[in-house]
């Protein structure tokens, strides 16, 4: 079996790079963390240093590293889809079920140790700089240095080689499921656009969201309402990224209305196209709303935050004070006490304006290689179907329209599921911090959101159109007769 593992990857590289890529980075970033943790921990008997970096670990971890590992399961999930033809056919001349699954998890096992140990030595070099420059920011206390730290090495090898060996597993059990001749079917046209494993996910989500919302309803002050709209909006991505392949027929359908309206042939091409592969749509879409939801909760949630520790506090005197000169002692040190308070919430914003730095650094470059890399995947497995068009009388400027039509199917599929997930969470924290929603809107950073909105979307353009004109360089009768 592993040597049927290791020729199956020879014969297939360019499907696991993407997978690799992405699997070093989250290793890379998990490793990183953990290494700092375990150094601070080393250096300090306790106390603030070591509280910093357990609250840096939790942010920077449940964001980016959440991203990391969805766009593994995504990439995996994607990998294992693309062979679902094959997977049909191998069953009907008699492999097994078991068989073929040993296979495809031993291929992520394979390549997953490999990217993992990879991504794990370059955060072990990566975590010296990442504390001295936490330290110069005023983020951690002197003293831990970078070195050697097994707990960071060891967690991110295994945990993102665990990661990807389940979601190549979880992937490979619905080919598995239905029959090889079922199987060459749904290779050809989809029947099923929700697997059920997905569905029941996504319902175990939605519990989770609204028990962690209804949590977050029980404790008191402003912070609190901020913690659980963010909260609130992280589970909300998960469970519409797991709703997805459901979602996106109807998202679709009405982001593909602009293409339908200005262009008679290609728009209609691709509407078509988006129409009769959810999977693949949300599959490309998936990454989109991931990067753009997990953005726009942390600027909107640092923008509020900003806001709430700016407001004055005010500092009374108490009633029991007599005599004008006890009253104007107690005046300074009220109006003493509101200056420290003053310039507190002033240290906050500045560690909050270094701590949106570490989150939005990781939390973009795994994005946009994680839109990238899942956009050439499923762009670049069409090319037969290109060559079926090319030979039947489509130009490569056709071609290419169509696909920058499809890119937009793709891009707003994304950005509004994300929309749709901030605006609840939002509508929540006005509730909670009984705002109105228009005084709500003027604290969000809107000039940053646009920002995300377009670079999802430079993006998109770019996963779709780049591999499309890499695949069109080989003349279609070649490519026919490859596949």
């Amino acid at each position: 079996m592993f040597f049927l593992v290791l020729g199956s990857l020879r014969t297939r590289l360019w499907q696991y790079a993407g997978v690799l890529i992405v699997v070093v980075m989250s290793a890379t970033l998990v490793t990183t963390l953990t290494t700092v943790l375990d150094r601070v921990h080393q250096a300090s008997s306790g106390g603030g240093a070591e509280s910093s970096a357990g609250s840096l670990l939790g942010l920077v971890g449940g964001t980016s590293g959440l991203t990391a590992w969805l766009l593994v399961v995504n990439t995996m999930s994607l990998v294992v889809q693309q062979r679902r033809r094959e997977i049909g056919a191998l069953r009907t001349i008699g492999a097994t079920a078991r068989q073929l699954r040993l296979e495809i998890v031993g291929e992520a096992l394979v390549v997953s140790l490999a990217g993992a140990a990879v991504g794990a030595g370059i955060g072990l070099a990566a975590a010296g700089p990442a504390l001295a420059w936490l330290i110069r920011n005023d983020v951690l206390e002197p003293g831990p240095t970078g070195g050697m730290s097994l707990p960071g090495f060891s967690a991110g090898v295994l945990c993102t080689t665990g990661i990807a060996v389940l979601a190549a597993w979880t992937a490979a059990n619905g080919p598995m499921r239905t029959s090889p001749i079922a199987a060459l079917r749904e290779a050809e046209a989809e029947r099923r656009a929700m697997p059920a494993g997905r569905a029941v996910g996504a319902l175990v989500m939605f519990g989770l969201t609204w028990a962690s919302w209804d949590w977050y309803g029980r404790r008191n002050g402003p912070h609190e309402a901020v913690n659980g709209a963010m909260a609130l909006c992280l589970l909300l991505i998960l469970s519409v990224w797991l709703l997805m392949p459901l979602l996106v027929r109807p998202i679709a359908a009405l982001s593909a209305v602009p293409g339908r309206l200005l262009s008679r042939y290609t728009g209609m091409l691709a509407a078509a196209n988006s129409a009769a592969a959810t999977r693949r749509v949300a599959a490309m879409a998936g990454p989109v709303l991931i990067a753009a939801g997990l953005s726009a909760m942390l600027l909107c949630g640092n923008s509020v935050s900003q806001e709430v520790d700016s407001r004055p506090t005010v500092v009374s005197v108490s009633s029991h004070t007599t005599g004008p000169a006890a009253i104007e002692a107690a005046k300074e040190r009220a109006a003493e006490e509101a200056r420290l308070l003053q310039v507190r919430a002033q240290k906050q914003q500045e560690r909050n304006a270094v701590g949106m730095r570490i989150l939005m650094v990781p939390l973009i470059t795994f994005s946009g290689i994680g839109i990238l890399n899942t956009l050439l995947l499923a762009t670049r497995q069409r090319r037969q179907e290109f060559a079926v068009l090319r030979l039947t009388g489509s130009t490569r400027g056709q071609l290419l329209r169509m696909l920058g039509w499809e890119s937009v199917v793709v891009v707003l599929s994304g950005l509004s599921a994300a929309t749709a997930v901030v605006a609840m969470s939002l509508a929540g924290l006005a509730t909670r911090l009984a705002l109105p929603t228009t005084d709500l809107l003027t604290l969000l950073p809107w000039g940053a959101l646009a920002q995300v909105a377009l670079g999802c979307a430079a993006l998109g353009l770019l996963g779709v159109v780049v591999p499309g004109l890499l695949v069109m360089r080989v003349h279609p009768s070649q490519v026919a007769r490859v596949e």
